[in-house]
């Protein structure tokens, strides 16, 4: 996987020059860090389009609805987003912020899982 391997190089490369950064220009550590992140979600994004196409053959395998496959992408999207900008608020050295941002995370999937949820509990209710 050509992709990962860019990851892991420029991750890597990206990693020992924030940490020769950050001993002259903090700042410029913590921006690159951050340019790192956007870089790694940019590669993972040129996945995004295979997997939209599987996606798409098990939703019409299965039946599944897309009021039921959206929901889980979504905190799937929710997950991602809060680890990155948690690890470049804990790479700022704000791990209170990373603690709030990872915090807001849950309740954002949690928000967007209640359809499921309710939807879950109508079934139970059904069987009951």
């Amino acid at each position: 996987m050509t992709i990962l391997l860019k990851a892991a190089v420029t991750g890597v490369a990206g990693a020992v020059m924030t940490l020769l950064l950050k001993r002259s220009a903090p700042e410029l550590g913590l921006a690159l860090s951050a340019a790192l992140s956007l870089f790694g979600v940019a590669l993972a994004m040129q996945l995004a389009a295979g997997l939209a196409d599987i996606l798409a053959m098990v939703r019409e395998d299965t039946g599944l609805s897309p009021a039921v496959v959206g929901p889980v992408l979504k905190c799937v999207g929710i997950g991602i987003v809060t680890r990155l900008s948690a690890d470049v608020c804990r790479d700022a050295g704000q791990s209170a912020a990373a603690s709030a941002v990872e915090l807001c995370g849950a309740a954002c999937a949690l928000v967007t899982a209640s359809p499921l949820l309710r939807s879950l509990l109508t079934t139970i209710r059904e069987f009951v």
